[in-house]
């Protein structure tokens, strides 16, 4: 469209120097000849067309520099009184990701989801979702949810809490989809959680040992708790998260989790960004104090709805004709289980990976595709500095890129900077290529996929998060270091 209307009005300014130009010749009687029409009505529209152009790319530039310069100042500010949410002192802390779930488009697992984003299928049109014209979206389902489960375990939930006259207002279709993605996920590390648990010896006995026969982090100490954090959108409404939540807990005393061993709290979000923001705060917090504590990090989410459609268009943001920048709805959930490193004298699991600092930062609104680039890449260059890898060491990049042009000219460029050998088909993994927008469920859903290729590969893979906005995010996912290079680290630490 804007190419459209600078063509339009180069041709404009054309015909009017052609028009005064003829208009000229008339009054004054001028006949023109071969040079003259050569050179007043081709060498001077060329030449005022250059001159629109230069003129159009200075103000361009000089609107860049203002912003660039406008963000620097604001973030001296910030360090200099208190931290901002992305200011706040660097903090060298590592997480232990001891498993990952997701349920999404592409797959069921992790694995089966990594295997399939190497040739993604794109999401089509829905056969039921229309827009205010009447035309079909594009939308990204998962195959197969079926909702009557979850719908009538909730609404026994709504009868004893005295919602029932609200239940289909609070769990419309949509919301229940995303419970019912949620169940396989929260069962299955739930159930990780039971077992570890159900393993403890009495107090002051030896825990039990890891399949390697070593001490393990995976075995739970005597009163930890199992801090379980399920983020939603912003849009659900206190009593229906009220009622997931007493719905997970019940889940979780199902599958033997005893109730004082987990704590659950349902989390509304706006944006991919605050999910982000979680693990930073929870590695600060393992970083700032010993505890035996584990978390669940859950996420479910659905647009794939009525209402979900008519606000994605009513805010302009759903993919549509002259919309190219626009989002494909799509659905899921996803779900890591972490800790903090291990406690002095012991092993970490053999299963485990490591989580490094994350890396976080926005983009000015607006701004050019290299202003972008440069972001993104100077933010996975942090988190990998944060590992003892090198470039050449990475095996793939994860990200939530989707199909919008902005994004995957941004992830292709900052991945040809940074790691110059990958193949930017086979190992750049856009998640949301396939998926569409995932909200809530695509930092999880990111770094559970990485979490699978770090693994296959035993090698360090990147997790990126840049389809939300302006926020940008970057995690480095590698293996755990063999025991006796975790001590010597901690060593050096300690000199240091």
């Amino acid at each position: 469209m804007k190419a459209f209307k600078m063509i339009l009005l180069l041709a404009l300014l054309t015909g009017a120097i052609w028009f005064v130009i003829v208009v000229a010749w008339q009054v004054n009687d001028v006949q023109p000849s071969g040079s003259d029409l050569a050179l007043y009505l081709g060498g001077l529209p060329l030449l005022a067309i250059g001159t629109v152009l230069l003129v159009r790319y200075g103000l361009r530039q000089r609107r860049e520099r203002a912003a660039e310069q406008a963000i620097a100042p604001a973030s001296a500010a910030r360090g200099a009184g208190e931290p901002g949410e992305h200011d706040a002192p660097a903090v060298a802390y590592v997480l232990h990701l001891h498993a990952a779930a997701v349920h999404l488009a592409i797959g069921a697992s992790p694995e089966e989801a990594a295997a399939n984003l190497v040739e993604p299928k794109r999401p089509g049109l829905h056969p039921n979702l229309k827009n205010a014209q009447g035309m079909p979206v594009m939308a990204a389902p998962v195959d197969d949810v079926d909702t009557d489960a979850v719908a009538d375990a909730l609404r026994a939930i709504a009868e004893d809490q005295h919602q029932d006259q609200d239940f289909d207002r609070l769990f419309a279709e949509e919301r229940l989809r995303a419970v019912a993605l949620l169940e396989p996920v929260a069962e299955q590390l739930l159930m990780l959680e039971s077992e570890v648990v159900a393993g403890l010896t009495p107090p002051g006995g030896e825990s039990a040992p890891s399949l390697s026969g070593r001490r393990s982090d995976a075995v739970a100490p005597p009163k930890s708790r199992l801090r379980t954090l399920l983020l939603v959108a912003e849009s659900w409404p206190q009593p229906a998260r009220q009622m997931l939540g007493d719905w997970l807990l019940g889940k979780a005393e199902a599958l033997g989790l005893p109730a004082e061993r987990i704590a659950v709290e349902v989390v509304p979000i706006d944006d991919a960004s605050q999910g982000w923001g979680l693990i930073d705060q929870i590695g600060r917090r393992y970083h700032g104090e010993v505890t035996p504590d584990r978390y669940l990090l859950l996420a479910c989410a659905s647009q794939l709805g009525e209402s979900s459609i008519e606000t994605l268009e009513a805010s302009q943001r759903l993919l549509g004709s002259g919309r190219p920048e626009g989002l494909v709805p799509g659905e899921g959930a996803a779900g890591l289980w972490l800790s903090g490193p291990p406690e002095p004298g012991r092993d970490a699991s053999p299963d485990a990976l490591e989580l490094h600092v994350l890396q976080r930062g926005h983009v000015a609104a607006g701004t050019s595709s290299r202003n972008a680039t440069r972001q993104s890449s100077e933010l996975m260059n942090k988190a990998l500095a944060c590992t003892t890898h090198k470039p050449d060491a990475v095996t793939a990049v994860v990200s939530d890129a989707d199909h919008r042009p902005s994004r995957a000219i941004e992830i292709a460029s900052a991945i040809a900077v940074v790691c110059p050998e990958l193949d930017p088909v086979a190992q750049s993994l856009n998640l949301g290529v396939a998926c569409g927008h995932l909200g809530a469920v695509a930092p999880w859903a990111v770094i559970a996929v990485a979490a699978a290729q770090a693994r296959g590969s035993n090698a360090p893979v990147l997790a990126v998060g840049l389809a939300d906005g302006e926020a940008r995010a970057a995690i480095a996912v590698t293996p755990v270091p063999p025991p006796s290079s975790t001590q010597a680290d901690r060593s050096d630490d300690q000199a240091a």
